[in-house]
């Protein structure tokens, strides 16, 4: 009934295939260079999978303030402390963990795919498409597991060191290998020194992690597996040789080493160019004294000549790491530099690892000052891009900014390795997250110490916050850099990056900026003054809520309160206050100066002389009373023509009138004069006499005291 409908519909989709077959083939570009026509397109280029993403990216460029990609690109979730990019990263990686966990945990249910059709097999270990071995529970071992070779090639194919060693075991010891895959297990276990490795994987723990320095010590686990199996290995190949000698170099058993290496020179055992590379990185470790040391580095390297081994650059990088890690002086210096210069007249280019080492011989922190970076950076600049070769590559970098700022400090040197490293795909050499960061610490100390402001300012503007989050030190090589150039309105924005960065509650950074502000405020206009002042005012509020916190949490670290000086250079700076967060600042820091009993600091007397008049000015009587107080407890000397001119404001009298009435010393004052003139008169006499101003009603005994009263 419906054959006539459906065979039509069939010969009409068969035809419409036909018809995209005919225009696919004929979109396809000829084979052969010559056409019949003229038309000679260009051959066809392969292309990855990513290279239109690289080709639209290239064409965008790349945003120098953009935050990294690992944060969410909101403004409000963009972590601006190292303390919070730390926090941010590790957790995100910590639910990876947990999702890892989970995986391994309960490896029992991504078995099978339990959403697949009912007709469908079920497909043990493959729960995605296209399958994804990363994403596969892992196999477990013990002592039950029943395993076959394939599992043992299976463990060291991806470094699972301690299943490795199970699987192993499970299969009889060395006599249940064969030569092939026992020859495997032995490079593994050299190579890690039969110690589980740091899984690859966790990026972000292994970036924040703190930096340590290489363990130059003997650690090579002697009479272990790796030993074992080599005994056990007859007839010793020469990859057996090479395996274990390059393991005990590399854990520094360098005499065991050497001994090795002649034995297999003795058999007639060829050893391979990276063996003598790993002998050549500790070399130091077989003799005492640098003649005996360069002696001994000549040696293999004539003794690599005669087994007909041709050098690499592994080669010329190993003699360098040794050179440096002897010490320093002319002699090792001139050795490193014609070692350099043989190596080029073979062809061989230094790395960026040879590089490091020649940096770290011959810039010292305390030796002299040796311009090697400049022809470094010359030849760098010459080359086409920079390749990694091994892990101490991402180490040049921020040793050479480094360099330019404690060791040469020249700032032009630091933008040129700047502009080296953002060139290409080089940004991948400057390490890890610690790495990077200790690269900008240098890079923003040279330029705030030694660049142009205009440049300075384009260079934080550019990298703070997203890309580098300054530390303390650096926050205040800017802050010095700010104060010098008088830019009081980057100085009061300062206070909010602190809050910002989390460096508020350090007190040295806060005194420091509160030091910038006070001698920055005199040279500002007035809206520049008002920024500052209330700055000045948050800063003490900061103080008080910090206090308060600690009294209720009970805190087992105290917070660093102001210092007397830090409190003088917020007077000094709101002397001549205009708005009411001045006054509340030079309130707030008087009243901490005399509930510490402290003494303002020599420069902020004649500022708390010129801020009691402004502040009466001001209808701010209870200020100027308690400033003039303040300089009568101190016994400064300021404080009587301070009182005379501030109580001249109050009463609207001229400073003479004002004086004669102090003068005459009546106790009627006590009964006439509103609070806060009366405290200043009692600041006068107090600074004038060492006693304060008697009252009426009080009795007397001496004959002064009677005639005022008779007078009065």
């Amino acid at each position: 009934m419906y054959s006539n409908i459906i065979i039509p519909r069939q010969w009409s989709r068969l035809a419409c295939v036909c018809r995209s077959v005919a225009s696919i083939e004929g979109q396809k570009l000829p084979q052969t260079s010559i056409s019949s026509d003229g038309i000679s397109p260009p051959p066809r280029i392969p292309r990855g999978s990513t290279d239109i993403l690289q080709a639209l990216a290239a064409t965008v460029g790349n945003d120098p303030t953009a935050a990294h990609y690992k944060y969410h690109d909101d403004p409000f979730l963009i972590p601006l402390s190292n303390f919070r990019k730390r926090a941010y990263a590790l957790s995100a990686e910590a639910g990876r963990k947990a999702a890892a966990w989970i995986r391994d945990e309960h490896a029992n249910l991504f078995t099978t795919r339990e959403w697949d059709p009912p007709m469908k097999m079920k497909t043990p270990y493959f729960n995605a498409d296209p399958q994804i071995p990363a994403y596969a529970p892992k196999p477990f071992y013990n002592d039950e597991s029943i395993v076959t070779e394939i599992d043992l090639k299976y463990t060291i194919d991806n470094a699972l060191l301690e299943d490795a060693i199970k699987v192993f075991e499970l299969l009889g010891g060395e006599s249940g290998l064969s030569s092939e895959l026992k020859l495997s297990f032995l490079q593994l276990l050299c190579f890690y020194n039969e110690k589980e490795p740091v899984a690859m994987e966790w990026v972000e723990e292994r970036w924040f992690a703190a930096a340590t320095r290489e363990r130059h010590a003997t650690t090579w686990k002697l009479g272990g597996l790796a030993d074992k199996i080599f005994t056990s290995m007859e007839p010793k190949t020469p990859e057996a040789y090479c395996a274990i000698i390059q393991g005990m170099a590399k854990y520094f058993q360098a005499e065991r080493a050497y001994a090795l290496t002649q034995e297999a020179k003795e058999k007639g055992i060829p050893l391979s160019t990276s063996v003598y590379n790993s002998l050549l990185g500790c070399i130091g470790f077989l003799k005492e004294g640098v003649s005996l040391r360069i002696e001994a580095l000549k040696g293999l390297l004539v003794e690599m000549d005669e087994q007909g081994l041709s050098p690499n650059t592994e080669t010329l990088t190993a003699c360098l790491k040794s050179l440096s890690a002897w010490g320093g002086g002319k002699t090792l210096q001139g050795v490193a530099l014609q070692t350099v210069a043989e190596f080029r007249q073979l062809g061989i280019e230094p790395s960026l690892s040879a590089y490091y080492y020649l940096l770290c011989l011959f810039c010292k922190d305390q030796g002299p000052k040796i311009d090697i970076l400049t022809n470094i950076i010359a030849d760098l600049e010459k080359r086409e891009s920079l390749e990694p070769t091994e892990a101490m590559d991402t180490n040049f970098f921020i040793t050479a900014m480094g360099v330019c700022s404690n060791h040469l400090q020249d700032i032009n040197l630091a933008e040129r390795l700047h502009a080296l490293l953002m060139k290409n795909d080089n940004y991948k050499l400057v390490g890890d997250a610690y790495k990077e960061s200790i690269y900008y610490r240098h890079f923003v100390t040279v330029a705030c110490r030694f660049a142009p402001f205009e440049r300075t300012t384009q260079l934080l503007d550019m990298l703070i916050p997203n890309i580098y989050v300054p530390e303390p030190s650096v926050m205040e090589e800017i802050l010095k850099a700010l104060e010098l150039q008088g830019a009081g309105a980057r100085l009061a924005a300062a206070w909010r990056e602190l809050l910002v960065f989390g460096h508020a509650g350090r007190a040295r950074l806060v005194e420091r900026l509160l030091r910038a502000l006070s001698c920055c405020g005199r040279e500002q206009d007035d809206e520049v003054k008002e920024q500052m002042q209330t700055v000045a005012a948050d800063i003490l509020k900061y103080g008080e809520l910090a206090e308060e916190r600690e009294e209720r949490e009970d805190r087992r670290s105290p917070t660093q309160k102001l210092s007397a000086r830090a409190l003088s250079d917020v007077l000094e700076l709101c002397a001549d206050a205009r708005c009411d967060a001045g006054w509340a600042a030079a309130a707030a820091a008087l009243r901490r100066l005399r509930a510490d009993a402290a003494e303002p600091a020599p420069a902020a007397r004649a500022a708390l002389a010129a801020l009691a008049p402004r502040a009466a000015r001001h209808a701010h009587h209870a200020l100027a009373a308690a400033t003039v107080s303040y300089l009568a407890e101190c016994g400064f000397e300021e404080a009587i023509p301070a009182s005379i001119e501030t109580l001249s404001v109050i009463l609207n009298r001229t400073t003479e009138e004002v004086g004669k009435l102090l003068e005459e010393n009546k106790p009627s004052l006590t009964t006439s004069l509103q609070p806060a003139a009366l405290e200043i008169a009692q600041a006068y006499h107090t600074a004038k006499t060492g006693t304060p101003l008697r009252d009426s009603g009080s009795s007397t005994s001496s004959d002064s005291d009677s005639e005022s009263s008779d007078d009065d």
